[in-house]
């Protein structure tokens, strides 16, 4: 498994598309702050604490980056018959999808660290401070991103799960976008004009519960997000092993 991870990393660290969607996530992150700064100068008034603190509302869309560090890792393994090589010459098709499961939470998580890293950091440089709240500003983000942690991960095994079901790439991305997004407006239609108890099943989805999280209390919220984050990964990792053992791969 080692030797397995250390080739899929290889690959991954040695794409130009890697360092391609890093680049487009610094460059947001400096575009964002750079402006703040800009119109700082120009008579606004946005400070470290009001960078940092937005930061905690952009947290959702790291949902939707795991299917860029998803494709990352699957790189399109039906497409080139990469899968079909690695089963023909006798590898595991465990380790294949575990392999490919750790590898694209890795980058996805190297990412994170990186790109929240130098969002703070040009904050700090190119905002103003107030000591007065800055600590607890940094101290709330922390504890927002170690909450969030599980469900990103959480995200991250539904898609490397839908990238080994479907065929198409396409296919597997609009899947984990209609889970992400479309089963939480559909159970919000059902809850209208239904039964309002459909509401309730909202909060056990991974977007369902980054949004019932500021309801709760701080070791509850992050007891909510390891327990909701835990699930879908457990849950999402077990079907898609028992799919690919019994799938056919030609």
């Amino acid at each position: 498994m080692v030797n397995y991870l250390r080739s899929e990393f290889y690959k991954v660290s040695h794409r130009k598309y890697t360092y391609g969607f890093l680049l487009v996530l610094l460059a947001g992150a400096a575009f964002l702050v750079g402006t703040w700064a800009y119109t700082n100068s120009r008579g606004n008034n946005i400070g470290f604490s009001g960078g940092v603190g937005i930061l905690a509302m952009m947290l959702n869309f790291g949902y939707y980056l795991t299917l860029i560090t998803g494709d990352l890792a699957f790189s399109d393994q039906y497409k080139f018959n990469t899968l079909k090589n690695e089963v023909s010459y006798g590898l595991p098709r465990v380790r294949s999808y575990l392999g490919k499961l750790v590898t694209a939470c890795v980058v996805a998580l190297a990412a994170c660290a990186v790109v929240i890293g130098v969002y703070i950091a040009l904050c700090w440089v190119l905002l103003p401070h107030d000591p007065a709240v800055d600590g607890e500003v940094l101290k709330g983000i922390a504890f927002s991103v170690l909450a969030m942690l599980p469900l990103w991960l959480g995200a991250q095994a539904l898609t490397i799960f839908f990238f080994f079901t479907f065929k198409s790439s396409t296919a597997a991305s609009v899947a984990v976008v209609g889970v992400l997004m479309g089963i939480p407006e559909l159970l919000k239609l059902l809850a209208y004009f239904v039964n309002p108890g459909f509401a309730s099943v909202k909060r056990f989805l991974l977007i369902g519960a980054y949004e019932t999280m500021p309801a709760l209390g701080d070791w509850a919220t992050l007891g909510y997000g390891c327990a909701v984050g835990a699930g879908w990964f457990l849950v999402a990792t077990a079907a898609g092993i028992l799919a690919l053992r019994k799938r056919e791969i030609n």
